[in-house]
C-alpha cells in the first residue's frame, strides 16, 4: 500500500509551509480506519518544500542573530489548550520569530528533527521536519502558522538541530529562492525548542526495590510558568510529610501518584503515575534458649513455620538437624549464634535473623585467687581476690570482714589481720557449685624515718658542717641520697659537709618486712663571699673640702655591713664622710647572713655615676663675698657644693636621711631659673649630681633642694672663664 504522507507541490500557494512528520502511530490509524485516510491526507499537504534530503553549510558559518526562532507552540481551541490524556491531537504548528533588524524579510525557513516522547519520557518517534513562510516583519516577533502536526495528548513534543534561514527584503526573495546548501551567511542555528502543547507534565520514576525507596522527577511542560503542583497517593502509595506541593518526590513506597499542575495562566493539568516495589522479606530465626544439663539437654527447635515460595539458609551448620528448613533443631556443644537468610525466590530479595543457642552444662569450678600479702609498700590498700565474673553464676564470700563486697566473684580483701577467706561459687541455672580458699597475711608495720633538722653552712656557722639523721635503731637499714658531702652514705647519722645546698633524703628500711620509709633534710650552704664593693671616692682638694667622702654604691641592702679601715669596723651605713686623707686601708662589705667577707676592693677605680643617679639634698648658704664648701642640714640630711667658686662645672653630694621625690635647680639673683640640675626620686644615702653651667662673665647662683614640704637653699659663685 502507498504511503499517504507523499504529497505534490506544484500547485500549492506560495505562503503554505510544508511539515513531514512521518509517524507510525498515523499508518496505523490509516490501515484501521480507512475513512481518516482523506484527512490525513489533507493534513500532510503543503506547497513550500518537498520533504528531500538537504545539504547544510558548516554550522560555524551560521552565526547571524538578525532573525531568532522564539516560540514554537501547537494551540488549541482555548487558553490551556485542554485536551483527554490518551486521545489523539492534530493541530497546526506556530513558530514565532523575532526579526532584529530593520527591513521586512520576505521568507524565513527552518530544517530540525521533530521529537515526540511518551509521558514517561521514552521516545515515541523521531522525525525530520521543515518548513517555510513569509512575511516577517521588522523590529517585532511574528507568528508563522504552519501545518498540523499529530500526537497523543500527554506526549511533549521538541525540535532539535535546527538550522534557520532567511531571505532579504526583496519581494523576489521567496521560499523558492532559499537553498539549504548556499544560505550562508543569512542563517543561524537552535540547539532545540519546547514545542508548547498545553500544560502537561513528563515523569522519570525510579521504582523502589528491597532497600531502597522510590522516586519520582516531574517536569512541567507547555503553559505558561511559574507553576504550582498538588500531589495526592493512592493504591498503596503515600506522600512524605512535606512534599505534597514539591516538584518532585522521594522515599516513596509502591502505588501511584497523581499531580495537579498550575501555571500562572490558572490552567490546570492531572497526570498521574506509578511507582512499584517487590515486598520486603521478614526473616525470623526465633527465640534464643540455653541448654543446660536439665533443660533443653537434647537440643531445641528454632526458627518458624516454613512459607511457601521462599528458601531458607542457616548458617553455621554445626550442630543443627537440616540447614536448608525454617524450623531446624539445634543441638551445639558450645554457645554457638545461628544466622538465617530467608530469600524470596520470586524477586531475590532477601533477609537475616539470628539467634543464639547458650550451652550451660559444664562443671562448677570455684577460684579463689592467689595468696598475697599485705605490707606498707606493697598491697597496702588490700588486693582483688578471687577472678573474673562468669555469667550465669553467684558468689559468696566468708567471713564478710574487709571485704568490699561479699557477693561478688572478685571482692578486694584489705583486711586488718591475717585472714582465710572461702568463695562458694554457683551456677544459677544449673544449681551446680564448688568452693575455694585463699589467704591474706598481713604485714605492714609503719616505718617512720628521721633525717634530722635543717640546718645553713655559713662562714661562720657549721663552717666544717654538721650530723644528720638520728640514732639508728636495730632492724632496719640506712641508705642516703645523695652521697656527696656526707661521712657516710649507709648509717643513720653521718655528717655532712656539702660544698653547696643539698637535699639529702634517707630511706629507713625493714630489713624483715621490706617497709620503707624516707625522710629530707636541707643543707644550706652560704659562704661565697660577696665581691669587692663598688665605691664613689671624693678626695680632698685644696679648692675644695678639706677631708673626702667614701661612698659605697655596691652591694647594697640591709644584708650588708661596710669597712674602710680593712676590717677593723663596720658601720651599716654606705656613706663615709669627713675622712681624712690617708686614713682609708681597706674598703670592704661583709654580707651578715653568712659573714662573708669581701676582697677589698681598688681604690683607683672609683665611679660616681651610680651615686649621681640618686637625689641630692639642701645646700647651705655661703658666704657672698668669700663662697666656699659648705653643708647645709636638715635633720640628718646633708648637701656639700664643690668646688665654689666655680668657674663652668659644680658637683653637689647629698647624703639623704631618707628616700623621696626632689629636685634641685640653680636661679641667678633675678630669680630666673638657669638649670634644674635633676629632678626625680632622691634614694636614702648618698647621691651625687653635676651642674655644667658655662658662662662668659662672673655671676653670684641660688641653688634650692626640695624633698616633700622641705626646702633648702644656697649660694655659688661663678668665676669669669
Amino acid at each position: 500500500m502507498t504511503s499517504p504522507f507523499s504529497t505534490q507541490t506544484d500547485n500549492l500557494p506560495q505562503n503554505q509551509v510544508a511539515v513531514y512528520i512521518l509517524h507510525r502511530t498515523f499508518y496505523d490509524l490509516i490501515i484501521k480506519n480507512l475513512h481518516f485516510l482523506f484527512l490525513l491526507a489533507c493534513l500532510f499537504s503543503s506547497r513550500a518544500f518537498a520533504q528531500t534530503t538537504s545539504t547544510f553549510p558548516s554550522a560555524s558559518s551560521c552565526t547571524s542573530k538578525d532573525l531568532t526562532l522564539v516560540g514554537a507552540a501547537l494551540p488549541g481551541a482555548d487558553l490551556c489548550n485542554v485536551c483527554v490524556s490518551g486521545d489523539s491531537v492534530y493541530r497546526t504548528l506556530n513558530l514565532s520569530i523575532n526579526n532584529k533588524t530593520g527591513s521586512t524579510r520576505t521568507a524565513f525557513a527552518f530544517w530540525g528533527t521533530l521529537v515526540i516522547r511518551n509521558s514517561n519520557g521514552t521516545i515515541s518517534s523521531t522525525q525530520a521536519i521543515q518548513g517555510c513562510g513569509g512575511p516577517v516583519a521588522k523590529n517585532t516577533t511574528t507568528t508563522l502558522r504552519f501545518n498540523q502536526i499529530g500526537y497523543i495528548c500527554g506526549q511533549s513534543l521538541t525540535i532539535k538541530d535546527l538550522f534557520l534561514a532567511w531571505t532579504d527584503a526583496s519581494p523576489n526573495s521567496t521560499c523558492a529562492s532559499i537553498n539549504s546548501a548556499t544560505i550562508n551567511p543569512k542563517c543561524g542555528t537552535l540547539d532545540s525548542i519546547q514545542i508548547n502543547t498545553g500544560l502537561d507534565a513528563g515523569f522519570s520514576v525510579t521504582n523502589a526495590t528491597c532497600a531502597v525507596p522510590g522516586a519520582i522527577n516531574m517536569t512541567p511542560l507547555g503553559g505558561k510558568a511559574p507553576y504550582t503542583y498538588s500531589w495526592t497517593a493512592s493504591e498503596g502509595g503515600a506522600i512524605p510529610s512535606g512534599q505534597s506541593t514539591n516538584q518532585d518526590l522521594t522515599g516513596l513506597v509502591a502505588g501511584k501518584y497523581t499531580v495537579t499542575i498550575t501555571d500562572i495562566l490558572n490552567c490546570t493539568s492531572t497526570r498521574s503515575t506509578n511507582v512499584t516495589a517487590s515486598a520486603p522479606v521478614i526473616a525470623n530465626a526465633g527465640d534464643d534458649f540455653t541448654k543446660t544439663c536439665i533443660a533443653n539437654a537434647s537440643g531445641k527447635q528454632i526458627g518458624v513455620a516454613s512459607e511457601a515460595g521462599f528458601t531458607y539458609s542457616w548458617a553455621p551448620t554445626t550442630g543443627l538437624s537440616n540447614a536448608t528448613v525454617s524450623n531446624p533443631t539445634a543441638n551445639p556443644s558450645s554457645t554457638t549464634t545461628y544466622t538465617v537468610t530467608k530469600t524470596n525466590t520470586a524477586s531475590g530479595c532477601s533477609n537475616t535473623d539470628q539467634v543464639t543457642v547458650t550451652v550451660n552444662n559444664e562443671a562448677v569450678v570455684a577460684n579463689a585467687g592467689d595468696d598475697f600479702t599485705k605490707t606498707c609498700t606493697s598491697n597496702a590498700g588490700g588486693k582483688q581476690i578471687g577472678v573474673a565474673s562468669q555469667a550465669g553464676f553467684t558468689y559468696s564470700w566468708a567471713p564478710t570482714t574487709g571485704l568490699n563486697d561479699a557477693a561478688i566473684s572478685n571482692p578486694t580483701a584489705n583486711p586488718s589481720s591475717t585472714t582465710v577467706y572461702t568463695v562458694t561459687k554457683t551456677n544459677t541455672s544449673s544449681g551446680c557449685s564448688h568452693t575455694d580458699q585463699v589467704t591474706v597475711t598481713v604485714n605492714n608495720e609503719a616505718v617512720v624515718a628521721n633525717a634530722g633538722d635543717d640546718f645553713t653552712k655559713t662562714c661562720t656557722s657549721n663552717a666544717s658542717g654538721k650530723q644528720i639523721g638520728v640514732a639508728p635503731e636495730a632492724g632496719f637499714s640506712y641508705a642516703w641520697s645523695p652521697a656527696t658531702g656526707l661521712s657516710d652514705a649507709a648509717i643513720s647519722n653521718p655528717t655532712a659537709d656539702p660544698s653547696s645546698t643539698t637535699v639529702y633524703t634517707v630511706t629507713k628500711t625493714n630489713t624483715s618486712s621490706g617497709c620503707s620509709n624516707t625522710d629530707n633534710v636541707t643543707v644550706t650552704v652560704n659562704t661565697n663571699a660577696p665581691d669587692a664593693p663598688g665605691v664613689c671616692i671624693v678626695q680632698p682638694s685644696l679648692c675644695g673640702p678639706a677631708t673626702g667622702s667614701v661612698t659605697i654604691t655596691s652591694p647594697l641592702g640591709a644584708n650588708y655591713e661596710y669597712s674602710i679601715d680593712n676590717g677593723d669596723s663596720w658601720q651599716s651605713s654606705a656613706v663615709f664622710n669627713n675622712v681624712a686623707a690617708g686614713s682609708v686601708t681597706g674598703i670592704k662589705v661583709k654580707q651578715l647572713s653568712s659573714g662573708c667577707i669581701s676582697s677589698a676592693a681598688n681604690c683607683d677605680i672609683s665611679d660616681c655615676s651610680q651615686s649621681g643617679a640618686r637625689l641630692i639634698t639642701t645646700t647651705t648658704t655661703q658666704n657672698e663675698t668669700q663662697p666656699s664648701p659648705t653643708t647645709l642640714r636638715t635633720g640628718q640630711t646633708t648637701i656639700k657644693a664643690f668646688p665654689n667658686p666655680f668657674s663652668d662645672n659644680v658637683k653637689f653630694v647629698v647624703n639623704a636621711a631618707e628616700g623621696g621625690y626632689g629636685s634641685l635647680e640653680v636661679f641667678n639673683l633675678l630669680g630666673q631659673k638657669v638649670k634644674t640640675v635633676y629632678q626625680g626620686r632622691i634614694q636614702p644615702g648618698a647621691n651625687m649630681f653635676q651642674a655644667s653651667l658655662p658662662s662668659m662673665k662672673a655671676a653670684r647662683l641660688i641653688y634650692i633642694l626640695r624633698m616633700g614640704d622641705k626646702k633648702l637653699t644656697g649660694k655659688l659663685l661663678q668665676l669669669k672663664q
